[in-house]
C-alpha cells in the first residue's frame, strides 16, 4: 500500500479493518476493547469483515469465562445476520483449522443445499489423506454425523481409509452409531481388509457388528479367519464372548 492510497478513503477503511481483526483476534487485548472491535467488524458488514469476525474463533483468551461469552456472543450475532454470512463462512471455513463453531452458525443460517455446498468443499479440501493435524478433519466429520441424510454412512466409510488412527476410529465409531444397513458392507470390508494396525479401531469395528447383530452370511466364509480372541461368529452374526 502506497502513501496514496494509505490516506484515500478506501486506504484509511482498510487500515480500520486490519485494526479491529487484529484487535479481535489478541488473546491479551482487554474485553471490552475486543468487544469494541467486533461490534466495528459487525458495522462494517463486508465479507471481510465477516471473516475477521469469524477468526475470533481461532483463539482463547487469557481469561476462559471471558473467552467463552466473546464465543457465544460473535455465535450469536453471526446467526441474526443469516444467509448473508454464507460467502465469509466459506472463506473462513476453507482457510482456517478451528472450524467448529463455523459449522455451528452454518447449521443456523442456511438451507440444506447451502449446507452440504459447503460440507462437501470441506471435504474435497480435507480428504482422507495424511494431514499434519487432523483436527479440522474430526471437526467436519462430526458436523456430518450429526446430520439425518443418506449420505453419511457413505463419507464416514471413506474415513476409514485415513492415515490418522484417531480419524478413522472416529468413522468407525460413527457407523456404528449411525447403525443403519448401509453401515453394515463398509465395516466388513474393513475387517477382512486386516491392515488395520490399531487395536482399538479393530475392536470397534467387531464390537459394533456384534452390537447390532446384523446378518453377514454373504461374509461368513471369511470372517471367522479375522476375528479376535474376544469375538466369534455363530449363526452368522458376529458375537462378543
Amino acid at each position: 500500500m502506497g502513501l496514496k492510497d494509505l490516506f484515500s478513503s478506501g486506504g484509511r477503511g482498510r487500515s480500520r479493518l486490519e485494526r479491529s481483526i487484529k484487535t479481535t483476534t489478541s488473546q491479551y487485548a482487554q474485553s471490552p476493547d475486543r468487544y469494541l472491535a467486533m461490534e466495528r467488524l459487525l458495522d462494517d458488514g463486508s465479507d471481510d469483515a465477516y471473516v475477521g469476525l469469524l477468526r475470533r474463533f481461532t483463539i482463547a483468551a487469557s481469561k476462559s469465562i471471558e473467552d467463552e461469552e466473546e464465543k457465544g456472543w460473535v455465535y450469536r450475532r453471526m446467526c441474526a445476520l443469516g444467509p448473508d454470512v454464507l460467502p465469509a463462512l466459506k472463506e473462513f471455513s476453507l482457510r482456517y483449522d478451528n472450524i467448529a463453531w463455523a459449522l455451528r452458525i452454518l447449521e443456523e443460517v442456511a438451507n440444506e443445499a447451502q449446507e452440504w455446498a459447503l460440507l462437501e468443499a470441506l471435504l474435497e479440501a480435507n480428504p482422507p489423506e495424511y494431514a499434519r493435524d487432523p483436527a479440522k478433519k474430526l471437526q467436519i466429520l462430526t458436523h456430518v454425523f450429526d446430520i439425518d441424510d443418506p449420505r453419511v454412512a457413505g463419507i464416514l466409510a471413506r474415513f476409514l481409509a485415513d492415515p490418522d488412527e484417531g480419524v478413522r476410529f472416529f468413522a468407525a465409531d460413527a457407523l456404528v452409531n449411525v447403525g443403519e444397513e448401509s453401515c453394515v458392507e463398509p465395516l466388513v470390508r474393513h475387517l477382512l481388509a486386516d491392515t488395520e494396525d490399531s487395536l482399538r479401531v479393530k475392536t470397534r469395528v467387531q464390537d459394533g457388528l456384534a452390537e447390532h447383530a446384523w446378518d453377514l452370511a454373504a461374509w461368513s466364509d471369511k470372517i471367522p479367519a479375522v476375528l479376535d480372541s474376544e469375538h466369534g461368529f455363530e449363526d452368522n452374526k458376529l458375537i462378543k464372548r
